[in-house]
């Protein structure tokens, strides 16, 4: 068999030995997906961030990058999504998202296996990839990991009373957001028992203000939990990261309290039905009117 083998580390290209079945024992995370994808639709949504914080264990597969104290977003793979896959105890490391993304895109699109493994601290995340159609050809890149610095915690009370949850399709939401003018600033987001149910408006550099309801009987809604009126405003800067999540997403999960953190999650279409999300995590503007 041909292969083409590739160390990308620091940029730089070079020759090493593809690895061995019988070596898969030694190392400390091993999966192996049959179609990427889902998977590389999923990274790509966190490319906004310089490093990636992987997170492995029994539960599955967890990629996280952060921007400041501003957002989060979090790409969560279960063990069902992998037609194999072996976490010894809890694993961590980070990669550099913009190499990770490089070696995911080597074959331009066309779908492939690839098989991930990690020997344990400062050694490689090892990509081998394959693509469906070339049986005789296959990539192994070799992507430099650093020790893990712990990602901020953001959560909401779950129990709380102000906790509202509402479920809209992907495309419906892609649609709303790509109705307002690239120049607006801010967002407010309005989620209430009362109509208008959910409400976003819009304020833009010239103080041009728009805005959107969608009521909770919609064809667009898919589930609506509301039992206290929130409202927060957002820099639709950031927002706006969360549009390569929404452009894959079939339908989107938002929650939020009194606390005005609000909480995003993207459901992928995966083709094993386990389940694969992106979750976002926007920190609300402190100043309201």
């Amino acid at each position: 068999m041909q292969h083409s083998k590739l160390l990308y580390e620091k940029g730089i290209l070079h020759n090493k030995k593809m690895l061995t079945q019988s070596q898969y024992s030694s190392f400390k995370f091993v999966a192996r997906l049959d179609q990427i994808k889902t998977f590389t639709a999923g990274i790509k949504a966190l490319s906004f961030g310089e490093h990636g914080a992987f997170m492995v264990n029994e539960d599955g597969f967890t990629c996280t990058v952060e921007q400041g104290k501003c957002i989060q977003a979090s790409l969560f793979m279960m063990p069902g999504c992998f037609s194999e896959f072996h976490a010894d105890g809890v694993v961590h490391f980070n990669v550099n998202m913009n190499v990770l993304n490089e070696c995911l895109s080597i074959f331009a699109g066309i779908d492939c296996t690839m098989k991930m493994l990690y020997k344990g601290p400062e050694a490689p995340l090892i990509l081998v990839l394959e693509p469906h159609d070339e049986c005789d050809i296959s990539t192994e890149c070799s992507i430099k990991t650093t020790a893990q610095e712990e990602p901020m915690e953001y959560s909401l009370d779950e129990n709380g009373s102000s906790l509202n949850v509402l479920f809209i399709r992907g495309p419906d939401l892609s649609n709303i957001f790509q109705e307002f003018d690239k120049s607006t600033e801010e967002l407010e987001i309005t989620i209430s028992p009362r109509r208008p149910h959910f409400k976003i408006d819009t304020l833009g550099v010239m103080q041009s203000e728009s805005s959107i309801e969608v009521a909770k009987s919609s064809d667009m809604i898919l589930m609506f939990n509301c039992r206290e009126t929130t409202k927060a405003r957002y820099k639709s800067s950031l927002v706006r990261m969360t549009q390569k999540a929404l452009s894959v997403a079939s339908k989107v999960a938002i929650k939020t309290d009194l606390s005005g953190l609000m909480e995003m999650h993207f459901m992928l279409q995966e083709d094993s039905q386990a389940e694969v999300y992106i979750q976002f995590f926007i920190t609300p503007l402190a100043d309201m009117d």
